[in-house]
């Protein structure tokens, strides 16, 4: 990975990789962020990997289900395989978190990287969704990133825009600008 640290001006929030699934053997991915106020991520789950989150300074809200946790300086929680989710900031002062995400995903590293640079370039709404349709599925499926309830239906016409993208060259594009 070219850079480790990634600021995500739409979804305000600064990403710093600590450990790499690439150095962990595949282990873990491990990551710092801080998230501004009022900004959050939408509700998502994973079939491959859990996902560890532990409040370093501030305060995180997170929804682990249909259940909302306020978690402060020390707390953590779990967040495990098909699990709906979503992590967002409520309160008026920035959140620093810590995420390990077992096992390792380099999909879930590049949809970071990606998003982000995307975001600087102008290239996602204002959600923090990139504008490209192609875009969007492979970086989904890559990331190993699944919508619940409704639009899970959606989800068999994103993994063959998915391959759509990787036919068309989008994910070696991808790679060599956001994450080499």
């Amino acid at each position: 990975m070219k850079n480790r640290l990634h600021d995500n001006p739409v979804l305000g929030i600064r990403t710093e990789f600590i450990e790499l699934f690439e150095e962990t053997k595949g282990k873990r991915t491990v990551t710092e962020s801080v998230i501004q106020p009022g900004k959050g991520i939408p509700i998502h789950y994973h079939n491959d990997f859990t996902e560890y989150y532990e409040v370093l300074e501030g305060e995180l809200k997170l929804q682990v289900g249909k259940e909302i946790k306020t978690l402060k300086q020390g707390d953590f929680c779990l967040v495990p395989l098909h699990t709906n989710h979503r992590y967002f900031n409520a309160s008026d002062k920035p959140a620093k978190f810590k995420a390990v995400i077992q096992p390792g995903n380099f999909g879930s590293q590049l949809l970071i990287a990606t998003l982000n640079g995307l975001a600087r370039d102008g290239k996602v709404n204002r959600r923090g969704l990139p504008k490209s349709l192609l875009v969007f599925a492979y970086l989904s499926v890559a990331a190993g990133s699944n919508i619940p309830g409704l639009m899970s239906l959606l989800q068999p016409l994103l993994n063959w825009l998915y391959k759509r993208a990787m036919k068309k060259g989008i994910d070696k594009e991808l790679i060599s600008k956001y994450y080499y």
